[in-house]
C-alpha cells in the first residue's frame, strides 16, 4: 500500500495514489464515503473518519502502527475502482507540484553516514573502499528542511558546494527504544524514498559538524510515496539511481549497506527512543557530485518511485 500528501488550503492530506488514473484518493473522505454508504449519517461519517484517520503519518502510526483502518479503507476503494464507483469529491487532482512530503512532520530524521563504499572505478566495478566503519556514524536532520517530491531545491547564497545523496530511508511504526538487531525489523512501518541534500563548505566552515549544512530548508527531499514494508519483500536489494541534468551520477544498491537496516536501528535506538512515524535514512551510494542553480535533478529507488526537482538560487 501506498500513502502521499496533497497539499491545499485545507491543510495537508494523505491520499492513496494510483487507485484511480491522474487522480488522488484522499484517504479521510474515502472512509466516510464508505461510512455513510454503510448507513452512518453523513455528519458522523466524517467526524468518525477524522478520529480514526489523522491527515498526518506520524499521527496515524500512533493511533494505528498496523494501519488496519487504512488498510480496510485501501480494499474497498479498489474494489469500487474497478467497479468504476468511487466518487469524484473524495479524490484530488494528481498534480505534481502540489505534493509534499508523505512522512509529514516526523519528531526525528536521523542520516547515516560513511555507511556505503566512497568510489568506484568505473560504473561496473564493484564499489572500492569496502571495509565497513567499526562503528556506525550519523546526525539529526533539521525537521525543517523537508519538502515535496518535486519541490524546488534552493540553493544558500551562503554556499557553493551543494551535493545532494539519493538514500533508502525507514520510517519507524512503534515506539521503540533498545531494539535487538533480532527483531528490529518489526519497527519497520515502511519505506521512502530520500534525497539527504548537504551545503560541504557550510560544513566545513562548522568545524565539520554537519546540522548546519544539512538543516537547510528544502534540503531533505522526501516521496512520492510512503510504501508499507509488505510491499519490499528486501530493502536491502534495492537499485538506487540519481541523475543530474540527464547525466547518472549515482547507480548502486542497498545490498552495498555496510550497516544492515537491523543493525543501524539497534545502534540508534541504544540512545534514542524513536516514535511512530520518525525516520532512519540509511546512507547513500558512490556517485555524489555538487550541483548549481539551474540543474534538473531526478532519483529513483526500486518500488518507491521518482523525485524530481529544480535547483534554484535562493533568495
Amino acid at each position: 500500500m501506498k500513502l502521499t500528501v496533497r497539499r491545499t488550503y485545507l491543510g495537508d492530506r494523505l491520499c492513496f495514489p494510483e487507485v484511480i488514473p491522474h487522480r488522488l484518493l484522499d484517504v479521510q473522505a474515502a472512509y466516510a464515503q464508505q461510512l455513510e454508504r454503510g448507513g452512518v449519517h453523513r455528519e458522523d461519517a466524517i467526524a468518525r473518519s477524522q478520529r480514526a484517520i489523522p491527515s498526518d503519518l506520524p499521527a496515524l502510526l500512533q493511533a494505528d502502527p498496523d494501519l488496519t483502518v487504512v488498510r480496510r479503507v485501501f480494499e474497498r476503494a479498489m474494489a469500487g475502482a474497478e467497479s468504476g464507483d468511487l466518487p469524484e469529491d473524495c479524490t484530488w487532482s494528481s498534480e505534481k507540484a502540489l505534493l509534499g512530503p508523505p512522512v509529514g512532520r516526523p519528531s526525528t530524521v536521523w542520516g547515516m553516514t560513511g555507511n556505503y563504499p566512497r568510489t568506484r572505478s568505473d560504473a561496473a566495478a564493484p564499489p572500492q573502499g569496502s571495509e565497513p566503519p567499526r562503528n556506525p556514524t550519523g546526525f539529526l536532520k533539521a525537521a525543517g528542511s523537508l519538502a515535496g517530491p518535486y519541490d524546488d531545491v534552493r540553493y544558500p547564497v551562503i554556499s557553493q558546494q551543494v551535493e545532494p545523496e539519493m538514500e533508502l530511508a525507514v520510517v519507524v511504526g512503534r515506539r521503540s527504544r533498545g531494539l535487538d538487531v533480532e527483531s528490529a525489523m518489526d519497527a519497520v512501518a515502511g519505506y521512502v524514498g530520500f534525497c539527504d541534500i548537504s551545503a560541504r563548505d557550510i560544513s566545513a566552515l562548522d568545524n565539520r559538524r554537519m546540522d548546519r549544512g544539512k538543516g537547510f530548508d528544502t534540503f531533505g527531499i522526501f516521496g512520492p510515496w510512503f510504501v508499507t514494508a509488505d510491499e519490499i519483500p528486501d530493502p536491502h536489494r534495492l537499485r538506487i539511481r540519481y541523475w543530474v541534468n540527464g547525466e547518472l551520477r549515482q547507480d548502486g544498491s542497498t545490498a552495498e549497506m555496510f550497516h544492515t537496516i537491523p543493525e543501524q536501528l539497534a545502534w540508534l535506538t541504544s540512545a534514542l527512543t524513536l516514535a511512530p512515524g520518525d525516520v532512519l535514512s540509511t546512507g547513500t551510494p558512490p556517485g555524489v557530485s555538487n550541483v548549481q542553480p539551474g540543474d534538473e535533478l531526478r532519483g529513483e529507488i526500486d518500488g518507491l518511485g521518482v523525485i524530481a526537482n529544480t535547483v534554484v538560487r535562493a533568495k
